[in-house]
């Protein structure tokens, strides 16, 4: 049962601890805060939204993590989208050999139904530093999904964890094979290759001026990269002259 002394690092989860969980979680809630960040997450209904800010629901997931979390997730009803937060947090946090890290990322991805659920999970992945190579093919199989929250899973990965010495070309080029008119996929491959601009400028550079992207797409990444701080007047100017 809970109590004040642990917080949330339970030995042992049931439907009825599950149950007094919510309970507390509804107890978080923030009336504001949910009207607000209900009209940032379109598609999830208001009321299945509690309106919890992410400090707490991180510190909240932390505490979990220190228990069974394996039980946790077992209890874990998805029904609102802070429960779905919260899974991708754990499963950040959740100490486990890689075999089993991929079955329950795979577990997950179903429940990914927005771009916060999923911005937040990817960047929560910690584990991905320690399994950059096997992890880098898995991420191949998200990308090829015919899902679009899974192929954002898959942007937002390399996007977070990729744009690095020896894959940024690798994913640059996975960024011309991905094909989806979904809104927020395109939306995370714009936000993606303007970030590798930022970071490689003349390798991004010429990557735009032969790549396959659709005009939206380009168009957006050539906006949001002229938007960044971290690219130079020059190179923003011509930017400005590439457009299509």
């Amino acid at each position: 049962m809970y109590n004040e002394e642990n917080d949330w690092k339970l030995e042992h989860w049931d439907e009825n601890t599950y149950r007094e969980f919510l309970e507390y979680l509804k107890g978080q809630a923030d009336s504001g805060y949910r009207e607000f960040h209900s009209g940032l997450v379109p598609g999830k209904e208001q009321e299945l939204i509690l309106g919890i800010r992410m400090p707490k629901l991180r510190e909240i997931g932390r505490e979990v993590a220190k228990g069974n979390w394996r039980e946790y997730l077992g209890e874990n009803t998805h029904r609102y989208y802070e429960e779905s937060m919260l899974h991708g947090i754990v499963l950040g946090l959740g100490r486990m050999e890689y075999e089993e890290w991929i079955s329950r990322i795979g577990e997950f991805l179903p429940y990914v139904d927005n771009w916060a659920v999923c911005d937040c999970f990817c960047s929560g992945l910690k584990q991905v530093k320690k399994n950059l190579e096997p992890f880098w093919q898995q991420i191949d199989t998200y990308l090829n999904s015919e899902e679009p929250w899974t192929i954002r899973v898959g942007l937002v990965l390399m996007l977070d964890h990729y744009l690095l010495d020896g894959y940024v070309e690798q994913v640059l080029e996975r960024c011309d094979r991905v094909c989806s008119s979904h809104y927020y996929v395109r939306m995370a491959e714009a936000w993606l290759v303007s970030t590798a601009y930022a970071k490689y400028p003349e390798l991004t550079h010429e990557y735009l001026l032969r790549c396959r992207l659709d005009d939206w797409t380009y168009n957006k990444a050539l906006q949001k990269a002229r938007e960044s701080y971290r690219v130079s007047a020059k190179r923003k100017e011509l930017l400005k002259q590439m457009k299509r």
